[in-house]
């Protein structure tokens, strides 16, 4: 009787690959997340940088029509 105790606690201590999927899955979460924040970070500093240029310039026309000068050298 001692030894099917003994093996019933040895096959308990072992991992499941299911588990060790489980925490891949969770890393790739944590991943998707961050570059998710950054990706929402950069796009609202263009949207910041784009309206300031445009106030700067005096509407989007304007902010086109200088861009085009500086492009071509007109």
């Amino acid at each position: 009787m001692e030894e099917k105790a003994i093996a019933k606690e040895a096959t308990k201590a072992t991992t499941t690959v299911h588990e060790i999927e489980h925490t891949d899955s969770e890393l790739y979460k944590v991943g998707m997340y961050t570059t998710a924040a950054f990706a929402v970070a950069v796009g609202g500093w263009g949207l910041v940088c784009l309206s300031s240029s445009i106030l700067k310039n005096g509407g989007p026309l304007e902010l086109l029509r200088n861009l085009f000068q500086v492009v071509t050298g007109m």
